[in-house]
């Protein structure tokens, strides 16, 4: 069995972003189960991770693609055609037949290897899909989807929630298989003796999606019921740099000290950070809660599906009750006020075990291998 997994974003040895860490943790998981796989990306630089190649196409001369730049190049018009264009694009470039398995991490390519067995793993939520490439593009893509007949495509969800989203939308059977912690977890060594806490966002800097308006808006009305405190905003890629601006513009001339980083290094991150706060208004699963949430720390949720999902069973999970500014600051205040000491549950820990986790693939993958 020899499996191909295909990337929409580049990869690096440093990776942060979940979908990015997803294929990274998967193929490194097979490969230490002796099942060859690679990894092809659209751009990026050839490397190799735990003796995995990663094959970059280098579709244009855009160096490093993200959701703006696909779109411009490719989905100007979000069509069955386009679709069908980037597909034929891609497959002009790289020779999937070699492979057994095609497994895909974007519904955008689904037009490509139709008469290869696939699996997608989707990690965008409806609302995200919308949202990076075009209004109603989830329902187009869905209406093709429900009307293919093709039973050698295999489809999984991260979550119970969005897995019956799918399958009410699309008509086919949807795996659940809810994503891993790493197989070697942060360490959790608190920082003692700081003279102010350190509020961390580890949320990519997208502010639709990811809500940090809400927070900040949040944080500035309870400013004064909170020690002194300073807010760090991760996801700083190039392409969300102009919502700085936007986030500047909320805080005015409030005294609400914050930065921006570029984060490399998310273990440092964590360790640092006195409380994580994800006030996200939708996501396909949230990787960044259940980091956080494994390491221990204080963590404010915002009231979605899945993060509710990830957060039962888990002491140090705050979910914010309902939507709003306001309710996300009372929740904030109690979360800080909260003494937890107690080590996560290993109950909890055991539901996102990678060796569970890489387990269900191989399993679905054999599936997959034998319709």
């Amino acid at each position: 069995m020899k499996i191909l997994h295909v990337s929409l974003w580049p990869i690096y040895k440093k990776s942060i972003g979940g979908t990015e860490k997803y294929v990274m943790l998967l193929s490194s998981a097979l490969k230490k189960l002796s099942i060859e796989n690679d990894v092809v990306m659209l751009s990026g630089k050839k490397i190799s991770i735990d003796n995995v190649s990663y094959i970059p196409l280098n579709l244009s001369s855009t160096k490093k693609f993200d959701e703006y730049s696909i779109k411009n190049e490719f989905f100007q018009k979000f069509t069955i055609k386009s679709l069908q264009k980037f597909a034929e694009k891609i497959e002009n470039e790289f020779d999937f037949y070699k492979y057994d398995i095609i497994h895909f991490n974007s519904l955008l390519f689904y037009f490509c290897c139709l008469s290869k067995k696939r699996i997608f793993t989707m990690h965008d939520d409806p609302a995200c899909f919308n949202l990076n490439w075009g209004r109603r593009s989830f329902n187009k893509i869905s209406r093709v989807i429900k009307s293919d007949k093709n039973s050698k495509t295999v489809f999984v969800a991260p979550s119970k929630y969005y897995a019956a989203k799918y399958r009410k939308k699309f008509n086919k059977k949807i795996f659940i298989i809810p994503h891993s912690l790493d197989k070697s977890p942060y360490t959790n060594r608190q920082k003692t003796n700081r003279k102010e806490l350190n509020i961390f966002v580890p949320s990519r800097l997208e502010i639709k999606q990811k809500g940090q308006d809400l927070l900040l808006k949040s944080l500035i009305a309870i400013n004064k019921k909170l020690p002194k405190f300073r807010i760090i905003f991760a996801g700083l890629d190039d392409q969300y740099k102009p919502n700085v601006k936007a986030l500047q513009k909320i805080k005015g001339s409030k005294n609400v000290s914050f930065i921006f980083k570029k984060i490399n290094n998310m273990e440092t991150a964590y360790q640092n950070a006195d409380l994580v706060v994800l006030p996200s208004r939708f996501e396909s699963f949230g990787y960044s809660a259940l980091e956080s949430l494994a390491l221990g720390k204080k963590t404010v949720l915002s009231n979605i599906p899945t993060y509710n999902e990830i957060a039962t069973g888990n002491k140090y999970a705050f979910i914010v009750p309902n939507a709003g500014a306001s309710s996300l600051g009372k929740t904030i205040l109690e979360a800080v006020k909260s003494d937890l000491k107690t080590p996560v549950s290993k109950k909890w820990l055991d539901r996102y075990s990678p060796d569970q986790w890489i387990n269900k693939y191989v399993k679905l993958y054999k599936l997959c291998l034998n319709k």
